[in-house]
């Protein structure tokens, strides 16, 4: 009575493993794509929001800058800006922004001002979305 495995028979255990490896990997990849990309449209999403009840909390307009990079509010105040809140962009998660180069201007009632609509894509290996932004400030993910 022999004990343990041949070699044939170890080797035709590997192949069958690497072969259900790799056919579990691509959707594996893509659930992972998603989740990526729908961490980025939430950074955005939490921005938007504390820029709006920044500006409706302190009455002062509010910009809201969004860059690849980082995610920045501003004060205004005449023509003067201070820096509010910092936080690293959807980049550093290695997802791609794409969008307006205008930022987002709240009034202290936390309503859009000026041009602050606007359409951002967010995208990272199979997956994507859109984060858009009504006239009015309000944000929808699609």
């Amino acid at each position: 009575m022999r004990r343990g495995f041949s070699l044939p028979e170890l080797m035709l255990a590997l192949v069958i493993a690497g072969l259900l490896t790799a056919l579990a990997l691509p959707p594996v990849r893509r659930i992972l794509d998603g989740i990526a990309v729908e961490n980025g449209a939430r950074q955005i999403r939490a921005a938007h929001f504390r820029a709006r009840m920044h500006a409706v909390a302190f009455g002062q307009v509010t910009l809201l800058e969004l860059s690849p990079d980082t995610l920045r509010i501003r004060s205004v105040s005449g023509t003067d800006t201070s820096l509010t809140w910092q936080g690293r962009g959807p980049a550093a998660d290695g997802i791609t922004l794409t969008g307006p180069a205008h930022g987002l201007v709240y009034s202290p009632l936390g309503l859009a001002m000026g041009v602050s609509n606007g359409t951002w894509h967010l995208a990272y290996g199979l997956a994507s979305r859109d984060v858009i932004v009504s006239r009015l400030g309000r944000l929808r993910i699609r």
